[in-house]
């Protein structure tokens, strides 16, 4: 494989972990994963991503108040570069009918694809598949120092 750096879209539920004490393994190997990532320069969101991020920290696990889950999603803010407009609707409708995957994992896999990311980190999702030119990795099975270049 040539050198360089490979950009990383990660999925909701690894944003979600840093934050989350119920999971105090998963949040260390999250925070330092992602850390890593960001230091690259290389991590990549969706509007969707951090959309979900709010709802499951305010809701779902009811882990920060609305104005600080608010900060939370705006410190994010600056990666949210990946596409998401009818053209990811088309594409993930593709990805549904040839992997299977749930509709919005299909969403957020067609986002990061149109994104040209190299990488897709979840956990939810088949570790090492290939789909649309990306790498599924489920970060929990990789080394936190796992190198993440081409």
């Amino acid at each position: 494989m040539p050198s360089g750096k490979m950009s990383c879209f990660a999925d909701t539920n690894l944003i979600v972990y840093t934050i989350d004490p119920q999971e105090p393994e998963k949040r260390q190997h999250a925070k330092d994963f992602l850390s890593r990532i960001i230091s690259r320069h290389t991590l990549v969101l969706s509007p969707q991503s951090l959309n979900e991020c709010y709802r499951v920290v305010t809701e779902k696990r009811d882990l920060m108040p609305r104005n600080d889950a608010r900060l939370f999603v705006y410190a994010l803010s600056d990666f949210c570069t990946a596409p998401y407009d009818f053209q990811i609707t088309q594409t993930a409708w593709q990805i549904q009918d040839r992997h299977g995957y749930g509709w919005w994992d299909c969403m957020l896999l067609a986002s990061a694809s149109s994104a040209g990311c190299d990488v897709f980190l979840s956990e939810d999702m088949n570790h090492e598949q290939r789909v649309e030119g990306l790498i599924i990795l489920n970060p929990f099975k990789l080394e936190t120092d796992f190198t993440l270049s081409r």
